[in-house]
């Protein structure tokens, strides 16, 4: 029979405040995000108070040789660079100064803003005659203008057209270099010169000269004009020295601002005894003042745990780089690894040896003959030394480079030294050999 009864049991359950869950997302946040976030927290509550680092002040700039009198002439704006054009912008300039009719220069200029930004073009010439309504002969003629155009290749269609403009163009131009590329640019991935020069009817050095010709065109020629993406700038949020053999560490506070009460708005709300909207609104601003604090102080403990395991780092450079992982920086400073996560994400530390992410002094490591680990970023750097040694003629295989770095001490196999090399981006050792001329 079904009945009902009051049962009482306990039971403890781990939970999470607003304000802890505020000082774990500062902590993840680096120092230009931290420094958005409190201007966009100052602006919605006037308790809250920033107070921009002194470097970065806004001052006037002038030239040293103008005086005060002419200073009512001068105008900043006019100091200000200007947007740079854009490719079909620059490609359009091209086209005005050419004598062409109004259907051809029209279906060019056309052709040109369908141009991506490596120079290919992206449509079909069968599309841009249903677009603009021309003949297939006149949407030729405007494709053919457009290539003639600087730089050489732009409005190739693919890979193979780029390069063969490329080479019509090129007055220097190796004399088989065309017709190797006419042949298949599948034969130019795993190249071989008598192989190629028997198919061809030519020697196996002329072959060979004329595939290093083929390497040094450019198969994105407009990859670099017109660049619409804005270039990316760190700031690093530590800095990193050694003085006198012992280390030196400081958080990087340029760009962000420091956090406080407003005085006069809190003693308006002490003393009107406010509501709860305005006792919340300060009780939110002094909440977020803990959290910059709590990220600073653990963000500094996080950053000396891990450049004391890396002082071989700041004296020799990436080759000192030892294995560590996020157990030892945890049980070091008695956090969780977590948090040490949380701190080590999307920062970067200004070092000696340049900007690093912090991320970075987080290696995997490989056995020694001597018992101790080589991290991989440090095998990774021994690994490019000795492929940059080889003679081009006779690379080093996979097998050999780990008998060298065997012979090293360092304990690899054949396996992970093919996945290092691809990670490096280099190429096996058929692929980087080159024949002697």
């Amino acid at each position: 029979m079904l009945g009902f009864q009051l049962v009482q049991e306990g039971r403890i359950r781990l939970s999470i405040t607003p304000e802890m869950k505020q000082s774990i997302h500062l902590l993840t946040m680096s120092g230009q995000e931290l420094a958005r976030f409190l201007q966009e927290a100052a602006d919605e509550n006037p308790v809250l108070e920033l107070e921009e680092p002194s470097a970065l002040r806004p001052r006037t700039l002038l030239p040293r040789r103008l005086n005060q009198e002419r200073f009512s002439s001068y105008d900043p704006l006019l100091q200000i660079k200007g947007a740079e054009p854009t490719l079909e912008h620059l490609l359009i300039s091209q086209l005005r100064l050419q004598n062409l009719s109004a259907a051809i220069e029209n279906t060019a200029v056309y052709l040109a803003g369908c141009v991506n930004d490596d120079g290919y073009l992206t449509m079909d010439l069968s599309e841009v005659v249903l677009a603009k309504g021309v003949s297939m002969p006149e949407a030729e003629a405007a494709l053919d203008i457009l290539q003639s155009l600087d730089p050489a290749g732009v409005g190739a269609r693919d890979l193979r057209e780029c390069l063969l403009i490329q080479i019509r163009r090129d007055p220097f131009a190796n004399r088989h270099a065309k017709r190797m590329v006419e042949e298949g640019l599948e034969e130019l991935v795993r190249f071989h010169p008598g192989r190629t020069g028997t198919r061809l009817g030519i020697s196996s050095q002329q072959a060979q000269a004329a595939f290093e010709y083929i390497t040094c065109l450019d198969p994105k020629p407009c990859r670099s004009i017109g660049c619409s993406d804005r270039p990316h700038y760190i700031i690093p949020d530590a800095i990193v020295q050694m003085r006198n053999g012992e280390l030196s560490l400081r958080l990087n506070s340029a760009g962000v601002p420091q956090v406080s009460l407003n005085e006069a708005c809190s003693r308006w709300i002490r003393e009107i005894d406010a509501d709860e909207v305005w006792s919340a609104r300060a009780a939110e601003a002094r909440a977020i003042i803990r959290s910059v604090r709590m990220r600073r102080r653990t963000l500094m403990r996080v950053l000396a745990a891990i450049m004391s395991k890396q002082e071989s780092f700041l004296r020799e450079g990436p080759a000192g780089l030892k294995p560590l992982n996020l157990a030892v920086i945890a049980e070091a400073i008695g956090m969780h690894e977590s948090t040490v996560s949380r701190a080590a994400q999307g920062k970067y530390v200004q070092t000696p040896h340049g900007v690093f992410e912090l991320k970075s002094f987080f290696a995997s490591g490989l056995e020694t003959t001597n018992g101790e680990m080589a991290s991989a970023p440090a095998v990774k750097l021994r690994l490019r030394e000795l492929i940059r040694s080889e003679r081009s003629d006779r690379p080093y295989t996979d097998s050999q480079l780990t008998a060298f770095l065997s012979n090293e001490g360092i304990v690899i196999s054949r396996r992970t030294v093919a996945k290092y090399r691809e990670e490096l981006q280099i190429l096996p050792s058929l692929e980087r050999k080159r024949w002697g001329k």
